[in-house]
């Protein structure tokens, strides 16, 4: 049964053509030849998650558009990546082990066509540009981000099925890509007519069904690499990094991973808190220091057994304690954009659009992670209910 204070939400997105959101653009594409290496480069020069793919083989026409074959994106190339792993071996294995390991597997790796990798999605859907522009924001959201039909026509790998997918590719008729239209930039226009949203936008976020209770997470002593395994168990693109008191400290994510090189994989051996740290280029020794009145955290492995009574912990535990009213993230050197279960959707629009972000974490007084608002989730509620 329909919500009746959903209705505003629907008459603006049943009002509304796709052609109200398109702005020129320039698309980026990777060559179906092109190596893990070749690809992790222009997706990390571009700071982009993913690139349709068109066939490389042979140049063609000046008049004729490329054969387009399909996304390939970030968690792609890394679940490939962990099919050629044997996980076991290195969960077995010491840190420093695994690192060697990890970086062996990882230059071989880079030399692969995308086109020969094991796990391969389409993480974006194709329009006519034609068809898309007359089509109604509702309905590119419910056909083409939740709904879509298996893809048929697409050729480029196949082994991962993609129920949602993140982004829309448009093409002309030529076949040329003119536009690659993303879930962010359909949140971007709700928040630009938050005011059409009616009720819906004064709701708060408990009212509307985001707070579940259970939010995937791991301590910050889990390695990078048995993080990205959790993700892809669970079929996810994000998990809290919380520490001994359940409290968010930080979010390990494939967005975070977009700059990453195949060069630099043996630093997933890392613990995640202290790969997040590194990547923002801050340092982490949060995994050993025990905040007030709690017992001391396990290190992450035997090269760390010990620091809990050096007197760089009581360093660390010092500075620990100096910056204790830092943001929320400031560990890992992110800056976490959390809300509360009383905050409206206008407000959570708000720090998704201003921080252009994936997701929010609801997270209790304490910074206890008890949901999570991710763009897909809020246009399915608007088109769903």
């Amino acid at each position: 049964m329909a919500h009746p204070e959903y209705s505003a939400a629907r008459n603006l997105l049943s009002g509304t053509k796709l052609a109200a959101l398109l702005r020129a653009q320039h698309v980026v594409t990777v060559k179906d030849n092109a190596s893990v290496d070749q690809t992790l480069r222009v997706l990390a020069a571009h700071r982009i998650l993913s690139a349709p793919v068109v066939v490389g083989e042979v140049a063609p026409p000046a008049d004729k558009a490329p054969e387009v074959c399909g996304f390939i994106d970030i968690r792609d190339l890394l679940s490939s990546f962990l099919q050629e792993l044997d996980l076991k071996s290195l969960a077995d294995a010491k840190m420093l082990k695994r690192m060697r390991i990890l970086e062996e597997q990882g230059a071989r790796f880079a030399g692969k066509s995308i086109r020969d990798l094991r796990s391969l999605g389409s993480d974006g859907w194709f329009f006519p540009r034609a068809a898309a522009e007359k089509a109604s924001l509702r309905e590119i959201i419910y056909d083409g981000f939740l709904h879509h039909k298996e893809a048929k026509h697409v050729v480029f790998g196949g082994t991962r099925s993609r129920q949602v997918v993140h982004r829309l590719a448009l093409f002309d008729t030529s076949g040329q890509l003119s536009h690659v239209i993303s879930q962010s930039d359909v949140i971007k226009y709700l928040y630009d007519h938050i005011e059409e949203l009616g009720a819906l936008g004064d709701a708060s976020i408990d009212a509307i069904g985001f707070v579940k209770g259970a939010v995937i997470s791991v301590r910050p002593e889990t390695p990078a690499l048995d993080a990205m395994v959790l993700m892809e168990e669970k079929g996810i693109s994000a998990v809290a990094v919380v520490n001994a008191e359940g409290a968010i400290i930080g979010n390990f994510s494939i967005s975070e991973l977009r700059t990453i090189m195949a060069e630099h994989f043996g630093s997933l051996a890392l613990p995640v808190g202290e790969f997040l740290a590194l990547e923002h280029g801050t340092e982490y020794a949060g995994y050993a220091i025990p905040s007030t009145g709690s017992s001391p955290r396990a290190s992450p492995s035997e090269e760390l057994r010990g620091f809990e009574d050096s007197q760089a912990h009581k360093f660390a535990a010092d500075r620990n304690m100096r910056r204790r009213d830092s943001h929320p993230g400031y560990e890992v050197g992110q800056t976490l954009i959390t809300c509360s279960p009383e905050a409206t959707l206008h407000e959570v629009l708000d720090k998704i659009v201003a921080n252009r972000l994936h997701r929010v974490y609801v997270c209790s007084e304490t910074l206890v992670p008890c949901g999570v608002v991710t763009l897909t989730d809020i246009l399915h509620k608007l088109v769903d209910a």
